[in-house]
């Protein structure tokens, strides 16, 4: 079977219909969602509700968890922050009825799902550096562990007794010597320079895992952005994916 692993939509609308395109194109037999449906762009009811209709299993993300009311946005940064007081004006009962929903983290087989981290996925920690990487494999005890939160798609490899490796492909075997922790990357906000969307396709019958990137109308988001007055800042960003 191959399943398929999002995240990060961020209520780009036009990022998402794309990967969903993609989604059919690879004949996926099942979607998995690890979080922030919601946050930076225009189109969070539109998003959610897609999400919804697609994924086996949903996410909770900390730009979610914000939307909901359930956490404070002072450590966001100021323009973070002000599209989230947008969004939270702006999404339906519908929405929050869904979202609220979400879980927090899920385990499939030998896969752990989680947006942020295996470390207090309740407290969203960063995973930035192989050091951050090396220390979140003591987190979790399955072969391998998808996640989002940072927008910059990585596989990271470990032995029982080696150090974590970054891995210089974006497909690889699953071997049985190593665990595996991966970032998926981001639908809608990716930032590791190069804007087009992200997510994984596990493969189950090869035991292979590979980030696939897809192509969108960037032009189209930052024009529905720019009409609801979301800060220029976050609508120029999307075009060199930082």
């Amino acid at each position: 079977m191959k399943y398929g692993f999002f995240s990060d939509v961020h209520a780009n609308l036009e990022a998402l219909k794309a990967c969903i395109i993609d989604f059919r194109t690879e004949k996926l037999d099942k979607l998995y969602f690890l979080g922030d449906a919601v946050g930076y762009g225009p189109n969070p009811d539109e998003c959610v509700k897609l999400i919804n209709e697609i994924a086996e299993v949903k996410l909770m993300g900390n730009h979610d968890y914000a939307a909901l009311g359930l956490m404070e946005t002072e450590y966001f940064n100021q323009y973070a922050a002000e599209s989230m007081g947008w969004t939270k004006s702006s999404i339906s009962e519908k929405t929050i009825e869904i979202m609220s929903d979400f879980e927090l983290t899920h385990v499939i087989e030998q896969i752990l799902l989680v947006h942020s981290s295996p470390r207090e996925p309740e407290n969203w920690h960063y995973i930035l550096d192989m050091e951050d990487a090396e220390e979140n494999f003591e987190f979790f005890t399955e072969k391998t562990c998808l996640l989002g939160h940072t927008h910059r798609p990585y596989i990271v490899y470990k032995s029982e007794s080696g150090n974590a490796v970054l891995s210089k492909e974006a497909e690889v075997n699953i071997e049985k010597e190593y665990r595996y922790l991966v970032n998926i990357g981001s639908v809608g906000q990716p930032r590791d320079g190069d804007p087009r969307s992200c997510y994984l396709i596990y493969d189950s019958d090869t035991e292979s895992i590979k980030l696939k990137r897809v192509q969108y109308d960037v032009k189209s988001t930052q024009k529905v952005m720019a009409k609801i007055g979301l800060p220029e800042y976050l609508i120029d960003r999307l075009a060199v994916g930082r």
